[in-house]
């Protein structure tokens, strides 16, 4: 509890400074925008500086420490001067009167009261939803990775395939002494990838916490504010509550058809009910049929971290640059071209999706004030990807190729998006040729992100196809801006009760399968073991008997408990990772094999790799043909359990 607290605590001291920095820059955000986009600014920000001084100095408690309270001294140099603070309750008063479209001198204290009752009846479902989301989440993240008899159990399938490189990445930094920053599952490259949500764990670590509840309370801060960041976004492109907060619902749940399976299944089994009780989503089932569009959440959101800074960041950018271009001041897209900056360390796939998407805004909107926009991106993000991509890497996007239907194949191209999004894609063609619909300037905005939909059905810009999607993430986003203000005026202004069941039908057809996805996560169906207590213990151990900055050589498992938690860097690990990210490993994975096999050049292999432990257990027994008898003829055992050994075999 106390390392829980102390971490909130150090969470908040960041994003103060980043809301701080907003409300004395960025003026003309909103204060929910101010708030839902400045914490994220302020703690990616100050996790860059924590980087810095733990290159330096080492990552410890005191470091954190200081980065927390430097963070509070600058929210406070930052604040508004206190005259702000002290006109508030006439600011607060202007701006209701302005909300009722009166004069603030025409207002008296019962104008005021029937406008406030007014503006808290237009908040009232959107907070609901908001605060429905929270709760939500407070339970999924309370379960998401839990220690226990079992061992370590994640609670929903993604989890379970993304958290092993991120327990990781959060071990080796706050055990591993891991700075500078070298791949953790490949030895001796710079790690090329957006490991900033790692560090910011990795402090809370330091302050107390276990990896898997730092992992899952930073988590669940940061969907929050993705969530309020979302509505506010929505809120500001189509000025409409009710439809800001159906945008929202639509992005964190919307999908395709894939509920039409689970139905075929009840239907088969005679047995509605045991379905949804007991066997509600079969993703397996799923991508035999080619519903490959998944529910945002739990796709991208809870499994891949990187979206916890990336997404927020964005939506600063995107208002910013929304701003700046009904205007005539520049200081909106320096305040977009400074937040692209920091994205390098924070989250590659929007920095892309960023640089696909702000062009075509450009050819929307030209003007020469975009300067201020790309040259502090280019001037803040390029010396970070020189040093970020160094080593022996070929990068992820040397992969880039022309894959004309990108994944649609068996199906064709049309059929495959009407299936896995329903009816998102004609309600978006409608929402935007509807001029009348959004201010006009909100929609040639979002027009601006449609291309992105067409580049990446045409080419594929990393190793797996399927990677297309995390930037196509931002394509969704606008579409469900367009179409949700599409359904709230249809929703308005159709009283009649047909009308209205059949939009809420269409809502409901296009939500199905993200909450059919989440009931089964909420039901406990979607629960799998990444390490049994054995490994656990073996990771444990391996931590307190060897040095930090060892580097151990392992099997080629996906989930070995050395990779997963045993808090160490390694030669090499699962190739699925490093191919994901570009890596030539098959050299090094020839290498890896002659080692466990014990080949004559085995001790001068270990030498090259600087390896200093090396551990059999099942999977290197298996998969590596390990000659554990010329190991243990040659080198001392340094730990030992039931399945495993772990060979000092250097210094």
């Amino acid at each position: 509890m106390v390392a829980g607290a102390a971490s909130l605590v150090v969470l908040a001291a960041m994003g103060a400074a980043g809301v701080a920095a907003l409300r004395r820059w960025a003026g003309w955000l909103e204060p929910l925008e101010q708030f839902a986009y400045g914490v994220p600014l302020g703690v990616v920000a100050a996790s860059l500086v924590l980087l810095a001084l733990a290159i330096a100095f080492g990552l410890s408690a005191a470091l954190v420490a200081f980065v927390g309270l430097a963070s509070a001294a600058g929210a406070v140099v930052l604040w508004p001067e206190r005259a702000a603070l002290a006109a508030w309750p006439v600011a607060a008063r202007e701006r209701l009167a302005c909300l009722g479209g009166r004069s603030p001198e025409s207002v008296g204290r019962a104008g005021l009261t029937a406008l406030r009752k007014a503006w808290l009846k237009g908040t009232l479902a959107p907070t609901l939803v908001v605060v429905a989301f929270a709760l939500r989440w407070l339970v999924f993240w309370r379960g998401a990775l839990t220690l226990g008899p079992d061992g370590l159990v994640a609670g929903q399938i993604n989890i379970w395939g993304d958290w092993m490189v991120h327990l990781d990445d959060v071990a080796t930094f706050a055990y591993g002494d891991n700075f500078p920053p070298q791949h953790p599952r490949f030895a001796g490259i710079a790690y090329a990838y957006h490991y900033l949500p790692a560090l910011t764990a990795a402090a809370l670590v330091k302050l107390g916490m276990t990896p898997w509840a730092a992992l899952t309370l930073h988590s669940f801060v940061f969907s929050v504010l993705i969530a309020l960041g979302l509505y506010a976004f929505a809120r500001r492109l189509t000025r409409d509550r009710g439809a800001a907060a159906l945008a929202l619902v639509l992005f964190l749940l919307g999908g395709g058809l894939g509920w039409v399976l689970v139905l075929a299944k009840a239907n088969g089994a005679h047995d509605l009910w045991g379905t949804l009780l007991h066997h509600t989503w079969d993703q397996g089932q799923q991508a035999a049929a080619n519903f490959q569009w998944q529910t945002t959440f739990y796709a991208f959101i809870a499994p891949e971290r990187g979206y916890l800074y990336g997404l927020p960041l964005a939506l600063l950018i995107f208002t910013a640059l929304f701003v700046a271009v009904q205007g005539a001041d520049w200081r909106p897209f320096l305040v977009a071209g400074v937040a692209a900056g920091l994205l390098p360390l924070a989250h590659l796939s929007t920095l892309l999706a960023l640089a696909l998407i702000a062009p075509f805004l450009f050819l929307l909107f030209p003007s020469w004030r975009w300067g201020w926009f790309f040259v502090p991106w280019a001037a803040l993000a390029a010396p970070q990807l020189l040093a970020q991509q160094g080593g022996l890497r070929r990068g992820a996007t040397s992969a880039l190729r022309l894959k004309i239907g990108w994944i649609a194949a068996p199906d064709s191209w049309p059929w495959f998006w009407l299936k896995n999004l329903g009816w998102f894609i004609p309600l978006v063609v409608v929402a935007l040729l509807a001029r009348d619909l959004l201010p006009p300037r909100a929609r040639r905005f979002l027009l601006g992100f449609m291309p992105l939909f067409a580049l990446t059905n045409l080419v594929v810009f990393q190793p797996w196809d399927w990677d297309n999607e995390k930037f196509m993430v931002y394509w969704f986003l606008a579409v469900c801006v367009a179409v949700a203000a599409l359904l709230a005026r249809a929703w308005r202004e159709r009283p009649a009760a047909t009308p209205r069941f059949l939009i809420a039908g269409v809502v409901a057809t296009m939500i199905l399968s993200g909450v059919l996805v989440d009931w089964q996560q909420l039901s406990g169906q979607d629960r799998h073991q990444l390490l049994n207590p054995e490994e656990v213990h073996l990771a444990a151990l391996v931590r307190a008997e060897t040095p930090p900055r060892a580097i151990v050589a392992v099997g080629l498992q996906y989930n070995h408990p050395i990779t997963v938690l045993g808090d160490r860097v390694v030669m090499m690990s699962y190739p699925g990772w490093l191919w994901t990210q570009g890596l030539d490993y098959a050299q090094r994975e020839r290498d890896l094999r002659a080692i466990y096999a014990f080949a004559p050049d085995a001790p001068a292999l270990l030498r090259r790799y600087n390896v200093s432990y090396v551990v059999i257990g099942p999977a290197e027994r298996q998969d590596l043909q390990a000659n554990e008898a010329a190991f243990r003829a040659r080198y001392p055992v340094a730990i030992s359990t039931e399945h495993y050994e772990v060979f000092k075999v250097g210094p």
